[in-house]
């Protein structure tokens, strides 16, 4: 049947567009970068919910926010980056909020600037913050879901102020599927009884609603929620804590039960599609366990969870100190403190390495390395990197590095290179301060070649792209590190104006016998002879691979074989 085109009555129109002109929701977006505040306003500018438009307020820092904050009652929502004119300064925007204006109906979105990034769980907790997501992680679309969950949110906590006894039922009930909420659940872990979770995550069901729209996503919904109750006995109870997130609460349970208990869930899932307006779809699920005695029971359902991700064959697992996961907390609490105590004491150390032009064999340039010193003993960065980066400290690691790099080569003529990484590409006053720096001490930029880490996704980074330009004007050598695995590839070259391509280490140190190293070395090689780049092979360290890539035509070579890092340089 084709399509009809219904023209509404002028007097309908009128009645439709008075209700559209309601009082808006009122957000605040409080960010330094301006870039945030513009593709938010973009992807909101037709945002109605409930017949209600935004009216959108912003501030760059803050103490602007907290005046805003102070001159305006109505606000909802409030977006919010935590690292700004300081590393808390979102914290303190946020205590402003709950203890100084005494608001806990606003609702607070957390987005953070750099994956893997990560708030303490009593910030989220004891402040009641509605989420937390990484900037590149939220879309038009998932903004739209994550700003329309916060304004029903707020709109029911507003609600529950006014008449409690009538909106407490909307307050602890999903509205979807009728199951307990996040707020129920809380409450009901507030008992501390004997209690074992069963955390349900659905994959990507995101992509329901994208591409089914949300009238068959909450169809979805309910449909899972009534086969988990015919499904589950002798529970405590059953709760929707997010969209994709579902959560069984026992109570006195043994591990094995609970264990037995998600095997059949995983398999209610596995044996049936779920039959929705003749669409069969298939959904794929991974559970987490947490039982008694331990405590934090939610934060380990969602570690348990994490891990479950990364199992193949069940995508099941129950919490326990041996998960990977669990080490890696622990490894990054470790490394974060040691990394907090190097730099009150100046034990964030450069070690030098030369670079050789292979033709000469002269050096031609040193690659600065960073190194920690802890009682007495020195730590590459294999140790705390990852720590690092969890704790957004790579921006202070390059910082020191630069400083102590450009101090000691103030009154020579010798060329270095640094290592940078997509944190310190995202402050946009990155490539200014470098500027400045190298002025101070009065060495030319082209003296410094820039080696950005692999881990480095500069085509989803246009602040990084930024950056990399103003560095290219300044006159800086920018050089893509461990080129050929993981970010850092050819995709990356066709955007990017860079200076050297740095063969990944991998390649070489087996390419004296691996037929499959030798052929993509020559590859990328040939590549870089073509476009006028000059490449970098590190992890040379022996003579015969030296000899091997010197007639591949690389131009510079690093490794073992010609030194190794070294804290003073004795062969200039």
């Amino acid at each position: 049947m084709a399509d009809k085109i219904v023209f509404l009555e002028e007097n309908k129109k009128n009645n439709l567009q008075a209700n559209v002109d309601k009082k808006p929701w009122v957000i605040l977006i409080i960010d330094d970068e301006e870039e945030v505040h513009t593709f938010t306003k973009l992807a909101l500018h037709d945002f109605i919910f409930e017949n209600k438009k935004l009216f959108i307020l912003s501030a760059n820092n803050a103490k602007d926010a907290k005046k805003i904050l102070l001159n305006n009652t109505k606000i909802s929502l409030v977006l919010l980056d935590i690292v700004m004119e300081t590393d808390n300064a979102g914290i303190e925007v946020i205590d402003f909020i709950r203890n100084n204006l005494k608001n806990n109906f606003i609702r607070i979105v957390i987005r953070t600037g750099q994956p893997g990034h990560v708030i303490e769980n009593d910030i989220i907790n004891n402040y009641d913050i509605n989420d937390y997501k990484e900037k590149t992680e939220l879309t038009s679309q998932k903004l739209y879901i994550t700003v329309r969950t916060s304004l029903m949110q707020y709109k029911q906590l507003v609600k529950l102020e006014k008449t409690k006894n009538d909106s407490y039922n909307a307050l602890v009930y999903d509205s979807t599927t009728n199951l307990f909420s996040r707020t129920k659940l809380k409450q009901d872990l507030l008992d501390e009884r004997d209690f074992g979770i069963i955390r349900i995550n659905l994959y990507e069901f995101s992509t329901f609603n994208s591409a089914y729209g949300y009238k068959i996503g909450d169809q979805v919904l309910r449909k899972i929620a009534l086969n988990l109750k015919k499904l589950c006995t002798d529970y405590f109870s059953m709760y929707r804590i997010e969209s994709d997130n579902f959560i069984i609460l026992y109570r006195n349970k043994t591990d094995d039960y609970l264990l037995e208990t998600a095997k059949n869930i995983k398999k209610l899932f596995l044996d049936n599609n779920f039959s929705i307006d003749g669409l069969m779809l298939y959904i794929k699920v991974y559970i987490g366990i947490t039982n008694y005695p331990d405590s934090s029971l939610m934060n380990k359902s969602q570690i348990a969870l994490n891990a479950a991700k990364k199992i193949n064959d069940t995508n099941i697992a129950i919490y326990s100190e041996k998960l990977n996961e669990v080490k890696s907390i622990n490894t990054n609490i470790l490394w974060t403190k040691r990394l907090t105590q190097a730099f009150e004491e100046n034990n964030i150390l450069t070690y030098y390495q030369s670079i050789i032009d292979c033709k000469s064999k002269k050096i031609i340039k040193y690659e600065i390395l960073v190194r920690l010193k802890y009682n007495n003993v020195i730590y590459s960065p294999k140790y705390f990197l990852n720590a690092a980066r969890q704790a957004r400290l790579l921006p202070k690691i390059t910082s020191v590095i630069f400083e102590k790099a450009c101090r000691k080569f103030t009154n020579t003529d010798i060329h270095f290179s640094i290592n940078i990484s997509d944190q310190d590409l995202s402050n946009r006053f990155f490539a200014s301060n470098a500027y400045d720096l190298v002025k101070k001490y009065n060495i030319h930029p082209s003296r410094i070649s820039l080696e950005i880490l692999e881990d480095t996704k500069l085509h989803e980074n246009d602040q990084a792209k930024k950056n990399l330009k103003k560095l290219k004007k300044f006159n800086f050598l920018i050089c893509i590190d461990d080129f050929g695995i993981e970010n850092s590839n050819f995709s990356q070259l066709k955007s990017l104006d860079v200076d050297i391509l740095k063969i990944d280490g991998t390649f070489i140190k087996d390419i004296e016998y691996n037929d499959n190293s030798y052929h993509i070395v020559r590859s990328i090689t040939s590549y870089a002879q073509r476009i006028n780049l000059k490449t970098t092979a590190e992890y040379v360290h022996n003579e015969k691979v030296f000899e091997i890539i010197k007639k591949l035509g690389i131009t510079y070579a690093q490794g073992y074989y010609f030194s190794k890092p070294k804290e003073i340089i004795i062969d200039t």
